[in-house]
């Protein structure tokens, strides 16, 4: 048996790859990495492919190779991967946005890794978030990936005008409503406001690219995730979109109410550049250290930013009986949206090294070196229970202290809540959101109403779908689901 380690592994590196290689089917004896007679076997380099994520990529081959590892790292966009077509990836290893797994997982691209691998010390499975262990990184009954962290839209707002103005944030969209309107006003927030030859904003929101989708999907999410019912962008009988229903509808009309408070066509780094420059009032965003945006000046931001969950609601559409539905008090009327961002690793179905592959994962990914390996992604956050202590590793500079805990308890909350909602995470994902993102954006530029323009996009999402084939798709959507085909 070969295995590209030509020197003694330290750590958990050691322990992780004698583990993997002494439980996958092939291995008839434990193997010690230190056996000399397999550091002098001749090795090759592990197939790394990385999509989107340049950074990720960098930290990926400097953490593996100098732990005695060999890699050979490939960068590629989504786009230029799935426009080529291919059969098979040509890699051991692919890194890749969490919402193509799906993607992924029905080309047959990745393969399922057993429990008994995933439950090796120094990766410890159960220690992931909730929606995280039993939703992203999986795929109908298997699991697929293992995760780098996949951040949340949370709701950043100004702790010192809300205090002054004897405000809480928001626990709905109704009430997060209401503050838009009446935070838009400098008069009413006095010496706080910036100066007057600066722009003030209600509240900043990204729209920007595919985030207008997953914006109006986190808005929808609470609205359309009633708790007797799976279905939320399709009819998992029928494929039939959902996405012009009452849920969305509304959803969109309040995004397009925000809309006119706030700064147009951002980026989540944009939206928190602005507020934490002072101008705006709340933003929907998350911090990143990677994607730092601090401002170089002193400030005591500890002091008057406050991070929690995005807003819920208090009813949700029945599908059943066609209408909105209060929902109970114990209900939060919180879910959370999944794959919006984050980065998933898998071991490839052309692998030729899959003993090198699981090991590879499970180091980057596990207790020892998740941490150092995720903080460098702007596109990625805490992952497991034991990161929380050290969220102030994944902030802006300014965010440490106060608002680090605040978003590590939002980001607690999120993963670990039973409702969720997905940000398409089908084959042909890049078509079904640049359908939605159209309907965000003639909606907010005041070109169709929100009904209409979502019904324009569910007939798009309809096409698509007969495009791809109606029955292959709905298999995909019932596997999304976590149910059986």
């Amino acid at each position: 048996m070969m295995i590209a380690i030509q020197s003694p592994c330290r750590g958990l590196a050691r322990c992780i790859v004698l583990v993997v290689l002494t439980v996958l089917p092939g291995c008839k004896r434990p193997v010690d990495p230190a056996d000399s007679s397999i550091q002098k076997q001749p090795t090759i380099p592990l197939r790394v492919l990385v999509l989107d994520d340049e950074e990720l990529a960098a930290v990926v081959k400097q953490e593996w190779d100098s732990r005695g590892g060999l890699s050979r790292v490939t960068n590629k966009t989504s786009a230029e991967l799935l426009a080529s077509e291919p059969r098979r990836l040509n890699a051991d290893v692919v890194i890749y946005p969490s919402g193509l797994l799906g993607e992924l997982a029905e080309r047959e691209f990745i393969v399922a890794l057993d429990d008994t691998t995933l439950s090796v010390p120094g990766f410890d499975r159960s220690g992931l978030f909730d929606l995280i262990r039993m939703r992203e990184i999986a795929w109908g009954d298997e699991v697929l990936a293992v995760p780098f962290g996949s951040p949340q839209l949370t709701l950043f707002y100004r702790k010192d005008i809300f205090e002054q103005l004897q405000l809480q944030p928001p626990a709905t969209w109704k009430e997060y409503q209401a503050l838009t309107t009446r935070l838009v006003d400098r008069a009413a927030i006095g010496a706080l406001a910036p100066p007057e030859d600066q722009l003030w904003y209600a509240t900043v929101e990204p729209t920007e690219g595919d985030w207008a989708s997953f914006l109006l999907l986190a808005r929808a999410s609470a609205y359309a995730r009633h708790p007797n019912q799976y279905s939320t962008l399709f009819d998992f009988g029928s494929m039939e979109p959902l996405i012009a229903g009452p849920p969305f509808v509304r959803a969109l009309e309040e995004l397009i109410a925000a809309a006119k408070q706030g700064a147009p066509s951002l980026s989540p780094t944009e939206a928190r550049r602005i507020f934490l420059a002072g101008q705006a009032a709340m933003a929907l965003t998350w911090p990143s250290r990677a994607g730092d945006v601090s401002a170089e000046r002193a400030s005591e931001l500890e002091e008057w930013i406050g991070i929690v969950e995005l807003p819920g609601a208090r009813e949700a559409y029945s599908l059943r009986s066609d209408s909105w539905e209060q929902l109970q008090e114990n209900d939060s009327g919180r879910a959370t949206l999944l794959a919006a961002s984050g980065r998933l690793g898998s071991v490839t179905d052309d692998c030729r090294q899959k003993q090198q592959a699981i090991a590879m994962l499970l180091l980057l990914t596990g207790e020892e070196l998740g941490s150092t390996v995720s903080v460098q992604s702007k596109f990625t956050t805490m992952a497991r229970t034991d990161q929380l202590a050290s969220a102030s590793s994944w902030v802006d500079r300014e965010l440490e202290g106060s608002p680090a805990r605040m978003y590590a308890e939002a980001v607690e909350a999120a993963q670990n809540r039973a409702a969720w909602v997905d940000a398409v995470r089908l084959p042909g994902r890049d078509k079904y959101l640049t359908a939605l993102n159209g309907a965000v954006d003639r909606a907010i530029a005041g070109d169709a109403t929100a009904a209409k323009a979502l019904e324009v996009s569910s007939t798009r999402w309809v096409e698509i779908t007969e495009e791809l084939g109606s029955e292959s798709q709905r298999t995909a959507y019932v596997r999304n689901l976590s149910l059986k085909p």
